[in-house]
């Protein structure tokens, strides 16, 4: 069986939602699966570079004006007139690829795609069933189209919020937001804690700016570490920002705590396990791991929009506070670390909220979906409005 996997490079997440799913799908059914950027290779490669460089420099620069994007285009209704203009973007390309590559299953983890899988579904261009999985922990009208097969959602909110919309609840699958098989396997923390120079009775802080180091105020954050009054050990991870990593080494040199800065790893299930507390923005992938991994989080500056949502859901359940600065980052972490009752309720509601078999929920829908290889019905979906 052949799973087309259609993903974006914007941010991290999509891309390692996309390569769970593919690696998953590998080990359980034996078949291929292919990772298509969308829009380098549907729409256009100098599209792809121009819209990832905005987003990225948006949130970074200006993330209240992102923030106003993000609620415009979460109410556009999926047959209007924009949302169908977005969702003809690489269209003509991606139906040539379905009918040359011929895929069993198509999987989005983009809500582009997603759109646009949807309008060729309705209109007999491609009869190849489509699964969307949401990658937040919120409903948005831009992951919404009638013609999706099936939506894999991360909580039963988004599923209430899907059917509150029109969706169909035979099309609903709360699965949970995949991560790597290597977050599901049992380690012995001590002696990963020792194979990383770390002390056994100092409490470790992590603190991660993103792969592209979209979390605001890493600086700060690092100075408020390097004066905390406690003593603790801390773990920063930059990204791919190599201006970034020189920068916190230089702001920490002189601190009485032991600093340990890296830029992008591929290890990040290993640094969450020998870590008491992680600091960091509110990216549905990040925050899903550190769920399975039962690692209470602080969440600072969050990117407005769907972050600001991820955060929602994380305090509404105790797993997570939101320090709005550094002085209020550092008092948090000042109660926690002096309360360890406290930090292991929210370990404990932190693993009440991690779904640690969604990866397998996903494949095991996946591979349901070619006895649904027909052009859908189409699905009224009522997405409303807020009054004007």
């Amino acid at each position: 069986m052949r799973l087309a996997i259609l993903s974006c490079n914007y941010g991290g997440g999509h891309k390692r939602v996309a390569e769970t799913v593919a690696a998953e799908w590998k080990a359980r059914t034996g078949g291929h699966a292919e990772i298509v950027d969308y829009f380098a290779r549907f729409v256009h490669p100098v599209f792809d570079a121009f819209t990832k460089f905005s987003y990225i420099q948006s949130v970074r620069r200006a993330p209240m004006l992102y923030g106003l994007f993000y609620k415009f285009t979460g109410e556009i209704r999926p047959d209007s007139v924009t949302q169908r203009f977005i969702n003809r973007m690489g269209m003509d390309r991606l139906e040539r690829y379905l009918a040359e590559e011929a895929p069993d299953a198509v999987c989005c983890v983009h809500c582009t795609p997603a759109g646009t899988m949807s309008d060729l579904r309705l209109a007999g261009r491609t009869a190849v069933p489509c699964l969307t999985v949401i990658t937040d922990y919120v409903t948005h009208s831009q992951w919404i189209h009638p013609g999706v097969d099936l939506y894999c959602v991360p909580n039963d909110e988004v599923r209430e919020g899907l059917l509150a919309r029109g969706v169909p609840a035979q099309r609903l699958v709360v699965s949970g937001l995949p991560v790597e098989r290597k977050f599901l396997r049992p380690v012995e923390r001590e002696a990963l804690r020792a194979q990383y120079g770390l002390r056994p009775d100092v409490p470790v802080v992590l603190v991660m700016a993103g792969a592209y180091a979209m979390l605001g105020g890493v600086l700060d954050v690092t100075r408020a570490l390097a004066q905390f009054s406690r003593p603790i050990q801390v773990l920063v991870v930059c990204g791919y920002d190599r201006r970034l990593e020189d920068q916190v080494r230089a702001r920490a040199a002189g601190s009485p705590h032991p600093f340990h800065v890296v830029g992008y790893v591929d290890t990040v299930d290993e640094l969450m396990t020998v870590s008491d507390i992680l600091v960091t923005k509110a990216g549905g992938v990040t925050i899903s791991e550190a769920l399975v991994k039962r690692l209470p989080m602080l969440i600072y500056r969050p990117i407005p929009g769907q972050e600001e949502g991820n955060t929602r859901f994380l305090l509404e359940h105790g797993a997570a506070f939101a320090p709005r600065t550094p002085r209020e980052m550092v008092a948090h972490l000042d109660r926690l670390l002096g309360d360890p009752a406290r930090l292991a309720a929210m370990a404990e509601a932190a693993a009440s909220l991690a779904r640690p078999g969604a990866a397998e929920v996903v494949t095991a829908q996946l591979a349901g979906l070619p006895s649904l290889r027909q052009a859908p019905a189409a699905t009224s979906l009522s997405i409303p409005l807020p009054a004007r």
